[in-house]
């Protein structure tokens, strides 16, 4: 038979896989977006009190300028502009409903896993690479969309993490066009944009693209350096350019964080205590289960499992590399090795700023998950690019190439299902703390010296009374949030605060 050319039967096989990928997806799509909408947080806590504080008020007051985009809190802040973006949305239709952050972060994921199965389905130029992209953009669609860490979905400012990695796929996908085409116009503005929108996300997704494109000149025979390098060297201007203007960007407190010496020779004492494996066990193991996802399981026994996974990861990657190194060259291995940099660069991130402060016990945040899976995603990727054997081809090849890694895509697919009902069981919990959220801001309106047995996320209880009075009586003013009508209507859990909006106002002697 021709190369390329395909019997009906075997048409009528990748149509039927296709048709039960996306299956599969709808799946995975519906169940998310259930949960978001019923379970997600709309009650400020943690860094969104920040973002009240510092930039809705500005909007609410009628002062917010485009610098106000670009303000960070401190040294190792992030800007952030287009979640501020989402924010000043949220406070414009919806009476600043923070679940509309998850439901924003839904979105993008959803566009994520278009555009990647749009890589993943549109690599081969000929239809002998059989079914497993199918399999392939199915499983990374459950990853995307899973529950496995369901405070993902809950947390509104965790899952519009999501957002930031819209840009910088499209960005892996301009650079790809960029080398095919030896043009370089569209690579400027994308890396403007990716600059603007995705402040030090943005820088290590550039070095990670980087890296893949060096990789990719090195093995393919007559290629152009010089390209790579003009490529470079616009990335690096219009990074250049942009982090310069970062620079004149408000800094609320420019009180000097831990020193990078500083930060290197705690890390240095985390590896000589031996808690450094922590940074390779954790990130593996909670990208496939974040929970014991099984009831009954004793800990011992999961702590097994959990190490199971770390080691097939460990493989996974080798064989990952190995791979990249020697296989073939098209935008999906692209893309793949441009996310698996990024994953170990977000990780190495996270590593720095986070463990030298806290211990490698933080890696362990359920938030951190988000990052996490990209590895997965990754490996998922870099196989769907994979020309799977033919039958008279070695058989260790095919189980290597073929069985091992579909087996894999099973036990995803498989632990989708407890992991889900996890999350579902949790939601009458989450939604009765959600209450109680809402129930001590009424409190702390009517009476905001009164900040004993306050919820941690309630970072405002932890504020000077000055700055804590302006920021209960601007929700209660201008009935936001908890003290908004139609909030409390969209989330019947919700306690109805009438009552509270006015002690917010008068008790800084404002009148309606």
């Amino acid at each position: 038979m021709t190369k390329g050319m395909q019997l009906p039967s075997e048409r009528a096989r990748e149509f039927l896989i296709h048709v039960l990928a996306w299956g599969v997806a709808c799946a995975a799509l519906l169940n998310a977006c259930l949960f978001v909408w019923h379970t997600a947080n709309p009650v400020l806590r943690s860094d969104a009190w920040y973002s009240l504080d510092v930039f809705v008020r500005k909007a609410v007051e009628g002062h917010l300028g485009l610098a106000d985009f670009f303000t960070r809190r401190y040294v190792d802040d992030h800007a952030q502009p287009l979640l501020k973006l989402i924010e000043l949305a949220e406070w414009r239709w919806f009476d600043l409903d923070c679940s509309v952050g998850s439901m924003m972060g839904l979105l993008a994921a959803c566009v994520l896993v278009l555009i990647l199965h749009r890589v993943t389905t549109t690599t081969h130029g000929d239809n002998e690479q059989g079914t497993h992209r199918f399999v392939a953009w199915a499983t990374l669609t459950a990853v995307l969309l899973s529950l496995n860490a369901s405070g993902i979905w809950t947390w509104p400012m965790a899952a519009l993490g999501y957002v930031t990695f819209v840009p910088v796929l499209l960005f892996y996908l301009v650079v790809w066009r960029a080398l095919r085409r030896r043009s370089l116009a569209l690579l400027t503005i994308a890396t403007f944009l990716l600059c603007a929108l995705a402040d030090d996300v943005a820088m290590i997704a550039e070095i990670s693209v980087v890296l893949a494109l060096a990789l990719l000149v090195w093995r393919a025979p007559g290629s152009s350096w010089g390209h790579f390098g003009k490529m470079v060297v616009v990335m690096a201007a219009c990074t250049g350019m942009v982090r310069i203007a970062y620079g004149f960007a408000p800094l609320l407190d420019g009180t000097p964080g831990m020193s990078l010496a500083a930060r290197v020779m705690v890390l240095v004492g985390e590896l000589r205590s031996g808690e450094a494996w922590q940074w390779i066990a954790i990130p593996f193991s909670r990208s496939v289960a974040w929970g014991v996802p099984f009831k009954g399981i004793p800990m011992d026994a999961w702590r097994g499992i959990s190490t199971a996974f770390v080691m097939w990861l460990l493989l996974a990657h080798v064989a990952f590399w190995w791979r990249a190194s020697r296989g073939e060259q098209n935008l999906s291995t692209f893309v793949a090795m441009g996310l698996m940099l990024l994953s170990y660069g977000l990780l190495a991130g996270i590593i720095l700023v986070r463990v030298s402060l806290l211990g490698s016990g933080y890696l362990g945040q359920e938030r951190y998950v988000e990052f996490y899976q990209i590895n997965l995603v990754a490996l998922l990727l870099m196989w769907a690019g994979t020309r799977m054997p033919g039958p008279l081809e070695p058989m260790w090849r095919r189980v290597m190439l073929r069985y091992v890694p579909t087996l894999g895509c099973a036990i995803l697919l498989l632990l989708q299902l407890p992991l889900a009902r996890m999350a579902w069981l949790q939601r009458p919990y989450e939604q009765v703390y959600y209450a109680r959220m809402a129930d001590q801001i009424n409190q702390l309106a009517a009476a905001p010296e009164q900040t004993t047995g306050c919820l941690p996320e309630l970072v405002v209880c932890r504020w000077p009374l000055e700055r804590r009075q302006a920021v209960l009586h601007l929700l209660g003013l201008h009935r936001l949030n908890v003290f908004s009508p139609r909030v409390q209507a969209w989330h019947v859990f919700l306690p109805r605060l009438e009552s509270g909006a006015r002690q917010s106002a008068l008790a800084t002697g404002a009148t309606r």
